[in-house]
């Protein structure tokens, strides 16, 4: 009596079995691939508040002032030099610069912050303290403070109806230095 043999390949139905289960785990996987609204304000307030800080260090280094001039309704904000030597309006080239940017400055467009998931949006620029008044820029001086008397607090926002959420990035005005403040559910 001849031998049967069994081709040594995958039958359909395993096929369909492996298929399906690979099917469940990424289902599992993809979810948490993905960044929460807390995590996308999260990441965009601190890319802000490295802008700030660098932003400040230009003032130090060169010993002149540079100012941030923001722009909620294009989600932007501009760097440029403000300072009296005009050698210095060409800002210096770094790898997160726009080949587009003019050399005078450079743009920080909000919507370009990679796998933020859903748009985070520059709300509001406003001071701080007993009656916040809405303002449209921050500059710091030589020493890396701002040439503003109260801190300088940058609103962004993120979702949309119940699911709307706000995050700070608070500026000090003497020392320059810029923190992130609470997640919350109110603006300000």
């Amino acid at each position: 009596m001849p031998r049967r043999h069994r081709n040594a390949g995958f039958s359909l139905i395993e096929l369909l079995m492996v298929i399906s289960i690979l099917g469940i785990l990424a289902a599992l996987i993809v979810p948490s691939l993905s960044p929460s609204l807390h995590d996308q304000l999260k990441t965009a307030a601190r890319v802000v508040a490295d802008d700030m800080a660098y932003g400040a260090s230009l003032a130090v280094a060169h010993n002149s002032r540079y100012r941030f001039t923001f722009e909620p309704l294009q989600n932007r904000y501009l760097l440029e030099h403000n300072g009296a030597n005009s050698a210095l309006e060409t800002l210096p080239q770094t790898p997160f610069r726009s080949p587009s940017d003019p050399p005078t400055q450079h743009i920080f467009d909000l919507d370009e912050i990679p796998q933020l998931g859903s748009a985070v949006r520059l709300y509001r620029v406003r001071t701080g303290g007993a009656s916040p008044q809405t303002v449209t820029d921050v500059e710091f001086d030589p020493l890396g403070a701002t040439t503003r008397a109260e801190e300088t607090i940058v609103w962004l926002t993120t979702g949309s109806g119940d699911g709307t959420r706000y995050i700070s990035v608070r500026i000090d005005p003497i020392s320059g230095l810029a923190w992130v403040g609470a997640f919350q559910s109110t603006g300000p």
